[in-house]
């Protein structure tokens, strides 16, 4: 009986390569991946136009363990081979191989006609064995054996020092290459490059893996880091830096937050020079900076594989800290105990000041010590970080403590603001939903419970038509339009219940109850030290005597004159209010009763308030008397804190005038100054964005002052916007002019 033998039709090349890589990226990606699973720390790769753009060369080195000749004709030369299915973890680091289709050479043919293979292997004697090789893809036609064809090749000894595998491609069309492949191929990139090495039982430690893309059409710059732009596309980056001196400096740039420092009160003079950089990496879109740069499942397992904040010392990588399940920040410890609370006060502090912040409760939302990803290059210049000789771990407990207190006061800092950042969301989410309400239904409602009220009025009208007969395609838009309606009613409630929040802490450290803890203080300690003169006096009373107890007497009246203005105004806030109704209200007089509430202060640090430019006749409203008390008691007590930490000439105008049916109102103070496009002191809790007035105010304050100026909670102004939106009217800073500083200006009618 003869034997019969299949044989291979060079088309099957062809075919496999169009139909096992879907495209010239998964391409790429393949013979990437081809270099991790051959135990590679570095790869560069280049996709670079020639013969005037009209063809990609594609260009792929790495430093792996390479091929022998012997390892290229079994295994690369032969179709479909098994061998990653075998030995499916790499020989030196253990890492798990990627690949187990013998693919790679079909990417090649993927990605051009034309292939140079130069690899180089290190043998068991010592020397290196390099193995060059030309493919020409075009020999391979239809209709001849595949095992008919060569391919030339060449293969030297000991030219090289070190292993590798490099592949340079031409010949291939530039039509299939976009951007959009372009993104999919760095997204799963980042799964690679999340490696940052690790040990397994038996092998050498893995020093992690990196990427080097160079695309010019497709990038901004000529050189891009996968591993980088997955760090800047989670929801948080923070950066350490310890100086010379000890000081501990946080940075952190974050998803609507934005770029945030903070420096921690303790000094770490035996961690100076000591760094930190890591991401935070919530597994939910809504958290990240650039949402198109993440592969969210691939993202999951990522963190489960790499995840954590690895340490290094020296360059060198200090296991076990942040591999596996060691959590040595003590991250998951705390989660598994529902530790709410931060040790850190400054944290706290900011919590406290961030809306909808709960400080009792905000390390609830820690999340897995996986989801921090980065590295501490740790410097020990006083001997305190002393590695094992196993080089596994630190010897000491004091000296893990101290680097574990200055990288968790980075993940407490951090989580802090991602609550607040869920706080914002929340608010924009909203807004949103009622914007969308609105233009569905015509309704622009004026506050929370106007906006309730209006969306259960319309859902009940829309019910109605849903009971009647409608055509299919009506039907279908008057659910969606209820479901718009419902969405307005959930988020509504959820911020009504923060707005609550937010009022109770409003209630709580209200500016009339500041300026009238400071006045009441005031008048007891004079009207004490006066009855004390008098009781003095009065055995040896005369002429004299007589004058000096009626100056005295005069003293009180005017202090009891003040104490009764204050009672009047705080009265306004009283239980007595609760049906207080709206009325137009004369802007001078009210302006000029807040001013006498400052007296003290104005006349220890002569402060001049010049009210001239408000027109006697000129009414606002109908409003609150109590919400324009509390207006023009906020904005002057900001102009007062500036003018004091600016120093010099301290002067502040109020002037007034009519433009329409709205009132022009401008504050105008000599202090430090604002920038005109500057919102963030508009937003509750932020107190002083720009840093400077609290440090400048500290400097020139008197200690018994500072119950007249607060402490800087950041509610003033966000206080005064909202009454004055409230009303229809908007304020914001202008440009001022010489010799003012700063210019608040607010439209009511």
């Amino acid at each position: 009986m003869a034997k019969l033998y299949f044989s291979v039709d060079s088309a099957v090349l062809t075919e496999l390569g169009e139909r096992l890589v879907e495209s010239v990226h998964v391409a790429l990606l393949e013979l990437v991946k081809n270099s991790y699973d051959a135990d590679a720390s570095k790869v560069t790769v280049s996709v670079v136009p020639v013969n005037g753009e009209r063809e990609y060369e594609i260009c792929v080195f790495d430093n792996g363990v390479g091929m022998t000749f012997e390892q290229v004709k079994k295994f690369w030369m032969r179709i479909a081979t098994t061998n990653k299915v075998s030995d499916s973890v790499s020989d030196i680091y253990g890492r798990r191989k990627s690949g187990s289709k013998g693919i790679g050479r079909f990417s090649c043919r993927r990605l051009g006609n034309h292939l140079e293979l130069t690899t180089t292997a290190k043998l068991s004697d010592g020397r290196f064995e390099t193995t060059e090789m030309l493919v020409n893809w075009d020999d391979y036609v239809a209709g001849e054996d595949v095992t008919k064809i060569s391919c030339e090749g060449t293969t030297t000894y000991g030219k090289a020092n070190c292993s590798g595998t490099s592949l340079v491609i031409r010949g291939g069309s530039s039509d299939e290459w976009s951007k959009r492949g372009w993104g999919v191929l760095k997204r799963r990139l980042m799964l690679l490059v999340s490696n940052r090495g690790g040990q397994v039982a038996g092998k050498e430690e893995d020093p992690g893996f990196d990427v080097s893309l160079t695309a010019p059409d497709f990038e901004e710059s000529s050189v891009v880091n996968p591993r980088e732009q997955l760090m800047d596309a989670g929801w948080a980056r923070c950066q350490l830096i310890i100086d010379d001196e000890g000081k501990a400096k946080w940075n952190m740039a974050a998803k609507r937050i934005g770029n945030k420092q903070i420096t921690m009160p303790e000094r770490y003079p035996e961690l100076a020079g000591t760094s930190a950089d890591f991401a935070v990496l919530p597994d939910e879109k809504i958290y990240f900076r650039t949402p198109t740069a993440i592969v969210l499942k691939g993202l999951q397992n990522s963190l489960n594989n790499w995840g954590g904040i690895y340490v290094r010392m020296d360059g060198v990588r200090v296991p076990p800290y942040g591999e596996g399940k060691n959590d040595w920040l003590e991250i998951d410890r705390d989660r598994g105990l529902r530790r709410s609370r931060t040790q850190f006060s400054p944290v706290k502090q900011l919590a406290d000041k961030l809306d909808g912040v709960d400080s009792q409760r905000a390390l609830l939302s820690l999340l897995s010590a996986k989801s921090y990803v980065g590295e501490v290059n740790a410097v020990s210049p006083m001997g305190l970080l002393q590695m094992k000789a196993s080089r596994e771990g630190f010897v000491g407990e004091q000296a893990v403590a101290k680097l574990r207190e200055v990288v968790r006061f980075g993940v407490d800092w951090a989580t802090i603001y991602k609550d607040y950042f869920l706080r914002l969301t929340q608010k924009d989410a909203a807004e949103k939903s009622l914007a969308d309400f609105s233009k569905t239904t015509g309704l622009k409602p004026s506050s929370s419970s106007e906006t309730i009220k209006s969306a259960v009025s319309y859902v009940r009208k829309e019910v109605e038509h849903i009971a009647s007969t409608l055509p299919a395609p009506q039907r279908r838009e008057v659910v969606a339009n209820i479901a718009k309606a419902t969405d307005v009613l959930v988020e509504s409630g959820n911020l009504q219940q923060t707005e609550l929040h937010h009022l109770r802490l409003i209630a709580s450290t209200s500016s009339l109850l500041l300026v009238f803890q400071h006045e009441v203080r005031f008048l007891l300690s004079n009207l004490g030290r006066f009855e004390l003169r008098l009781n003095n006096l009065h055995p040896h009373l005369n002429a004299e005597g007589i004058k000096e107890a009626q100056e005295i007497s005069s003293e009180i009246r005017d202090s009891k004159e003040g104490f009764d203005d204050l009672l009047k105004m705080t009265s306004l806030l009283s239980i007595d209010q609760k049906d207080a109704s709206k009325t137009r209200l004369a802007l001078a007089s009210k302006v000029a009763k807040t001013k006498k509430c400052f007296r003290l202060i104005r006349d220890n640090y002569d402060i001049k308030i010049d009210l001239a430019g408000i027109p006697r006749s000129l009414k606002v409203g109908p409003i609150l008397e109590a919400e324009l008390f509390s207006v023009f008691l906020n904005v002057l007590s900001n102009s007062i804190k500036s003018v004091i930490a600016n120093g010099g000439d301290k002067k502040i105008a109020v002037k007034a005038s009519v433009k329409g049916k709205k009132a022009v109102i401008n504050i105008l103070d000599t202090g430090l100054g604002i920038s005109a496009d500057s919102n963030d002191v508009f937003t509750a809790f932020v107190a002083d964005p720009e840093g400077e007035l609290y440090h400048n105010l500290k400097k020139r304050l008197n200690h018994e002052d500072k119950y007249i100026v607060g402490t800087g909670t950041g509610l003033g102004l966000s206080i005064v916007k909202e009454i004055v939106t409230a009303h229809g009217g908007t304020v914001g800073f202008v440009k001022p002019e010489a010799p003012w500083t700063a210019n608040l200006e607010i439209v009511i009618p």
